[in-house]
């Protein structure tokens, strides 16, 4: 952790490095030259322990240019669920239908990068 640096700041530079490198692998075993397709769902905000929207700021800056932001209402490459509390709300199997891999930041902690179970 850098000195002055939030846990918003922690959570969301250690997602965009698993981000980056899931991007980067996807691409080296496709053979795709295409930017990822990655879009954000955030909870319902009812009882944040965290500020979902600073990490998702700051998940976007690192990551620019090397991923393509879409709605996650759209067919996605990758979705990316960011929960304020442990109740994690937004990280359900309909939130995840248009998607094959996800990532989670649940409050305290960023969960790594899953294949969706039904291998869609």
């Amino acid at each position: 952790m850098k000195v002055g640096e939030s846990d918003e700041e922690r959570l969301a530079r250690g997602a965009a490095i698993k981000i980056r490198a899931w991007a980067e692998k996807r691409s080296r075993v496709s053979g795709e030259n295409s930017l990822s397709r990655v879009a954000i769902k955030f909870c319902g905000g009812c009882n944040p322990n965290i500020e979902r929207g600073q990490i998702a700021r700051v998940i976007r800056q690192e990551l620019a240019g090397q991923v393509r932001w879409i709605s996650a209402d759209e067919e996605v490459d990758l979705l990316l669920i960011i929960v304020g509390c442990l109740t994690a709300c937004a990280d359900r199997p309909e939130v995840k239908e248009k998607t094959t891999h996800y990532l989670t930041i649940n409050g305290p902690g960023i969960f790594r990068i899953q294949r969706k179970e039904n291998g869609r």
